[in-house]
């Protein structure tokens, strides 16, 4: 393990830097100046009529912000709506929504005053407007993939669980532009975990008055950036710039216009031909040249990509034949001969960037937990598993994935890998984002791919959706033990006892090994020349709310 991070270098290191930022804004009690809250851009000849045209590649699941709790809805909401704080160029919160706050009872108050703004449709954005969306997430009639994120706020989990009431959730408005969150224990990363687009707030009265409001752009207001003029489904989103925006002089794009195309080759083409200002992926058999000449950057993501075993379906309800799957894959070459984006082998689940408190990375810490193409002691594993459970053949194996390029080649390549190295024949199957997502959220996978990306800046974010019933699981993993380490460590206010139970959790975990990870992901990307000012966060946020366009 500590070969691979000596090889991760830099972009580790800025990783590392950019977690640590994030956490220690949040921890202070006064936010930071804004105004250099995002990067400029050069000034000259920047055309405020040009519309940035970018790549979804497929249809958000939803644009309702706790629902909408997926890569693809994140890129759009995090430029048509706003929360309580916006990351800089740094990463690190700045006001937003809220002008300041104050921090109190040992960091475990947080008071929001919020400045005078309104949403796209005239409305002013109001502390209620943020008590009834943080509410509402946490309500379990919604059901909401994104609640467990708000158990930090006391009375939270409770409610969500059913053994309390919305009036036990500690979040109030005093007045029009005040808001009050208690939480259950002091949290250093909240602001960081607030920027996060299923703690933007929803327009009371809008919701109130439409059930099927997140339907179409024409129902949804914004008080970001931008706000959305049309939403052709399944083929694009169009957004225009926000008048009623509370810092609109910074915004100098006129819109953005969406795209929806997941072919690799046709979106490199389009963006090739001009059609397309970004694109935050390039095609494997070009990738390695594109980097070598400087036309395609890479830049670190806190984030893992890793394969769900869903430990109520056999062959994977054995924990040797889930060992013995992980441990048959070479990961280093899957890096270098199909992802080609200097990734990491990932040996566990928690990414390379999380300092702890004495400085060293939580990663290098805790080590490995296993060995990568260990191929005998995998061929052994699996005799194994196969006699514990009387198996003269292993049940049929299915790896499931959603419609992408690089995801097909990774799927085949783990097929080959698993025929080889196990001698089991593994299916493959495809699916489109929506249906894989809604599918896997409901556990209907056998093997299927994940890449989980940081909520906010801190290890148990990694690990605490493996919890026992967490919306996060999704492959029925249930250990009590586990469980009680992650309260605890959820509620530990010594930061050292609390990293010391995270990694005590993280190893029960990968004893168990419910997942089968594959790498510590980074994102290959390209822009046009003259686009500047795109702020790429590894936290999975894309924003356009600075960037300019100069004529060519």
């Amino acid at each position: 393990m500590k070969k691979v991070l000596k090889i991760f270098g830099t972009t580790a290191l800025l990783a590392s830097l950019v977690l640590t930022g994030c956490s220690q804004q949040a921890a202070t009690s006064k936010p930071a100046d804004n105004t250099q809250a995002t990067k400029e851009a050069p000034k000259a000849d920047a055309n405020t009529k040009a519309f940035l045209r970018a790549n979804l590649k497929t249809e958000p699941v939803s644009l309702d912000p706790p629902k909408a709790y997926d890569q693809v809805a994140f890129e759009v909401l995090y430029n048509v709506l706003e929360g309580m704080v916006r990351l800089d160029e740094n990463h690190v919160p700045q006001p937003a929504m809220a002008e300041k706050w104050e921090i109190s009872d040992g960091g475990k108050k947080y008071t929001f005053k919020l400045r005078d703004s309104k949403w796209s449709n005239g409305d002013p954005v109001t502390a209620q407007d943020f008590e009834f969306s943080w509410k509402r997430m946490v309500d379990p009639k919604n059901g909401f993939p994104a609640s467990f994120l708000a158990f930090v706020i006391d009375g939270a989990e409770k409610f969500n669980k059913g053994e309390g009431t919305e009036n036990d959730v500690k979040v109030k408005a005093l007045d029009d532009k005040t808001l009050e969150v208690t939480l259950k224990a002091p949290t250093g990363y909240f602001l960081s975990l607030v920027a996060t687009p299923v703690f933007y707030p929803v327009n009371k009265k809008n919701v109130e008055a439409n059930p099927n409001w997140s339907a179409e752009a024409a129902t949804i207001p914004s008080n970001g950036p931008f706000t959305l003029s049309e939403w052709t489904h399944d083929q694009s989103v169009k957004a225009v710039k926000n008048q009623n925006y509370w810092d609109k002089d910074k915004v100098k794009l006129a819109g953005i216009n969406w795209v929806m195309v997941n072919d690799e080759n046709t979106q490199f083409q389009m963006f090739r031909s001009g059609e397309l200002d970004n694109i935050e992926s390039v095609p494997k058999d070009v990738k390695s040249k594109l980097l070598a000449s400087g036309e395609a950057k890479i830049t670190p993501e806190a984030a893992t990509s890793f394969y769900r075993l869903n430990t109520a379906m056999p062959p994977f309800n054995n924990k040797s034949v889930r060992k013995a799957f992980a441990l048959a894959v070479n990961r280093q070459l899957i890096i270098d001969k199909v992802t080609q984006g200097k990734q990491i082998p990932a040996m566990g689940i928690v990414p390379i960037g999380f300092p702890e408190p004495g400085g060293m990375d939580f990663r290098q810490v805790g080590g490995g937990f296993f060995k990568d193409n260990d191929v005998e002691q995998a061929k052994a594993l699996l005799a194994q598993g196969m006699k514990e459970e009387g198996w003269s053949a292993l049940p049929e194996v299915t790896l499931t994935y959603d419609t992408n390029d690089l995801n097909k080649s990774v799927a085949q390549v783990l097929q080959e890998m698993f025929k080889k190295n196990l001698g089991v024949d593994v299916k493959l199957e495809s699916k489109e984002w929506k249906v894989f997502l809604a599918e896997q959220r409901a556990s209907k996978h056998q093997v299927s791919l994940s890449t989980f990306y940081a909520d906010y800046a801190d290890p148990l974010n990694f690990i605490e959706i493996f919890q026992t019933g967490h919306p996060g699981n999704r492959i029925n993993y249930s250990n009590n033990a586990f469980d009680q380490l992650i309260q605890k460590a959820s509620v530990e206010p010594d930061e050292k006892k609390r990293f010391s139970l995270m990694h005590e959790a993280e190893k029960m975990f990968f004893d168990d090994m419910p997942v089968l990870p594959l790498y510590y992901s980074t994102k290959v990307y390209m822009e046009q020349p003259n686009v500047k000012g795109i702020l790429r966060h590894p936290a999975l946020l894309m924003d356009y709310k600075s960037v300019e366009i100069a004529p060519k």
